[in-house]
This record gives structure tokens, C-alpha cells and sequence, in this order.
């Protein structure tokens, strides 16, 4: 029975190594953290860089959740106007709008209508 992956309780530095100690956290599966096998649990891949400031790059999985509680400046996959896309969640008293995290992309405005598929709970990559 596959209880997950290590987890270690030692960071790993991107400036100057340290020592890795024996002392594993806890294990843990990416499965069970992301709630995959949940049906209201879904993966899109993504293209398209409207989502770099972010650190959401193109090739990436978004693990989305679906759930009606959205809040201002969660990361959502929505449906504007007949079209999906992947964008930050913006309400400020009745005006709602989506928002790219790259200064290229214009903010997006509802003609007819928006419906918020959910909400991105993780984004994982693949190092090649």
C-alpha cells in the first residue's frame, strides 16, 4: 500500500546547501494533499502566460476546485463571455472583472456573463 511520499522537516536552501538530516516530517501524496480522487477535484493544464507574475507557467497543471466560495483576488478558471481562461478574481462593491498576472494582458469585463468553474488550489510543473 503506497502511504505517499517523504516529507522532511529540513528545508531545502536555494542559496547555500545545508545538511539533510534523517528526520522525516511525516509522508505525505500529492493525491490526498490536492484532494484529487474528490469529485468537485479537477487538473487543467495551462497555456498561455497571462499568469507569470504569478509563478503559473505554461505546461503547468492547475488543480482546481470546484466550490461557489470565491473571494476577491482568488485565482480562478472562469468562463467570460463563452471562453475559458485562468485569471484572478476581482469584486469591488457590484463591479467584478478578472485580472491577468502580467502587466501585457488588459483587465477582462463581463459583456454578458461570468461563471466561476473554481478555484485553483495548486499548480504543480514538471522539471524536463
Amino acid at each position: 500500500l503506497y502511504k505517499g511520499a517523504p516529507l522532511f522537516s529540513t528545508s531545502i536552501r536555494a542559496g547555500f546547501q545545508n545538511l539533510i538530516e534523517d528526520d522525516i516530517e511525516k509522508r505525505i501524496s500529492l493525491d490526498k494533499e490536492f484532494e484529487i480522487f474528490s469529485p468537485s477535484t479537477f487538473v487543467f493544464h495551462i497555456s498561455g502566460d497571462s499568469m507569470i507574475n504569478m509563478g503559473i507557467y505554461e505546461g503547468d497543471l492547475a488543480v482546481v476546485k470546484k466550490t461557489s466560495e470565491i473571494n476577491d483576488k482568488d485565482i480562478v478558471i472562469a468562463n467570460i463571455d463563452g471562453a475559458y481562461t485562468i485569471k484572478i478574481y476581482r469584486k469591488k462593491a457590484d463591479k467584478v472583472w478578472l485580472e491577468a498576472a502580467n502587466d501585457e494582458y488588459k483587465n477582462i469585463y463581463p459583456k454578458y456573463k461570468l461563471d466561476i468553474f473554481g478555484k485553483v488550489i495548486g499548480v504543480t510543473r514538471k522539471i524536463k
